[in-house]
């Protein structure tokens, strides 16, 4: 029997399904830390090509709704002068919106095109902060992906993304989570496993609010009220990091026009 990514202890089979309508995948329970993993996705390369990111309609939104949430939780905490790195930053769409909110953030994703966030490319340095939003699921294996990237770039907390269920009731196969028509989602937590992989890390779990979660060694980390959010918002209007950037980017373009 395939050994769970997470904990290396034997899962329990599940179930077995059709992914992109061809291909068989089978579902593995990790019954120590309620993990379900799919073996071996061997159509990943199939799962990402453009015919199957045309679904992808709310990309644009979810992006505005992660850049506002993530700015009023660093704000909230006194993090906004820390320096962030995003993990699987895609287009770059979050960094670009995050930077506009004042927010020094730097893209990182090994398998996508920078496309919106060029010039702010994550280097091998320690940032306070990162974000991993839709990342987790779509690993086979999630725990050793983020052991590998605080090692890289040293954080001490990381917002995140996760759909969680419970371990005493798996979903069933309706569920729409499993995504079954993308074949991307390989891997599905529970609270309980989301607990396990911050020890690992030596962290700890918050669950903010919804699906947006952090690891953190940090001894106090919330989600801010109604009304601090309105102060913080006023507070903050003006420190837009957009113009700076731009002068930066200027700068660059006429260094490298001049040689030097």
């Amino acid at each position: 029997m395939p050994k769970s990514p997470i904990t290396g202890q034997v899962g329990t089979y599940l179930f077995e399904a059709k992914v992109i309508g061809h291909h068989s995948a089978k579902y593995y329970l990790d019954n120590s830390c309620g993990y379900i993993w799919v073996e071996n996705p061997t159509w990943l390369e199939e799962a990402y090509s453009d015919a199957i990111a045309l679904t992808d309609t709310g990309i644009v939104a979810r992006n505005l709704k992660n850049t506002q949430s993530i700015t009023q939780v660093m704000r909230a905490n006194r993090l906004t002068h820390e320096c962030g790195v995003d993990l699987g930053g895609g287009y770059g769409l979050l960094v670009r919106g995050l930077r506009d909110s004042g927010l020094d953030f730097h893209w990182s994703d090994p398998y996508a095109r920078n496309l919106l966030a060029r010039g702010f490319e994550a280097v091998d340095k320690n940032y306070a902060v990162a974000t991993a939003f839709e990342v987790l699921e779509h690993l086979p294996n999630p725990l050793d992906f983020l052991t590998q990237a605080r090692a890289r770039y040293g954080f001490d907390t990381l917002f995140f993304s996760a759909t969680c269920f419970d371990p005493h009731e798996i979903p069933h196969r309706d569920w729409w989570y499993w995504a079954f028509e993308t074949g991307q989602h390989i891997s599905f937590f529970s609270e309980k496993c989301l607990d396990y992989m911050a020890v690992q890390l030596g962290m700890r779990k918050v669950h903010l609010r919804g699906d947006i979660y952090a690891f953190t060694i940090l001894e106090k980390l919330r989600w801010p009220g109604r009304l601090q959010r309105r102060i913080l918002d006023r507070k903050h209007r003006r420190v837009s990091l957009t113009q700076k950037d731009y002068e930066d980017m200027k700068q660059r373009v006429i260094d490298l026009w001049s040689g030097t």
